[in-house]
């Protein structure tokens, strides 16, 4: 084991180390620097969306109480006009993740997905603002008819609404998840 082994094996070992080292460190500080950058968009995205879904909510404060399995967040509107409540649900392509408004009355305001990655085209149909609209003005007796029922019936099942043909998995996902929101508004006891 001479200085050939030493330029031979060692000596490319000990630089690619370096190299690792060296960009590791080079990216924890670029992540340093960008992450308050990213919270501050991420936080100002989320506003956005819940101003969508409660257009009468001015500003929003987060609710400390317990969250309901699958349920993201829970914003209460200072001004007492609703919430805006993100919950999950399994659908085609993995989680779904919606945004609903709900009034002081317990009534949809909107819904809007937030995240999916359900198929572009024919699943991404129960997510278009036409689709959401038919929450619109609808109560937790109309999306539930029986509490203990959230999660499990179709959304085939339901009078009250569509799915789209083709799509029921993606409209589930939606459905599921307006139904964890009002179940949430529930648990919360709405507004307070």
């Amino acid at each position: 084991m001479g200085n050939s082994t030493f330029k031979e094996y060692i000596k490319p070992a000990l630089v690619l180390v370096i190299i690792c080292l060296v960009v590791s460190f080079a990216l924890s500080q670029t992540y340093g620097m960008t992450k308050p950058i990213i919270d501050q968009n991420a936080a100002k995205a989320a506003d956005e969306a819940r101003a969508l879904v409660l257009p009468e909510g001015d500003s929003f404060t987060a609710y400390d109480g317990q969250l309901n399995e699958g349920i993201v967040d829970y914003y209460i509107a200072d001004n007492g006009a609703g919430v805006a409540c993100t919950s999950t649900a399994k659908s085609f392509g993995g989680t779904m993740t919606v945004m609903v408004g709900i009034d002081a009355n317990g009534a949809i305001t909107g819904v809007t997905v937030t995240n999916h990655a359900d198929t572009p085209g024919l699943g991404t149909k129960a997510m278009t603002v036409e689709y959401l609209s038919q929450y619109n003005g609808k109560t937790a007796a109309d999306i539930i008819p029986d509490m203990g029922t959230i999660g499990q019936d179709s959304i085939k099942k339901n009078t009250n609404l569509d799915a789209i043909t083709g799509a029921t998995i993606s409209s589930n996902g939606v459905y599921y998840s307006v139904q964890g929101a009002l179940a949430q508004f529930e648990a919360a006891g709405g507004v307070k």
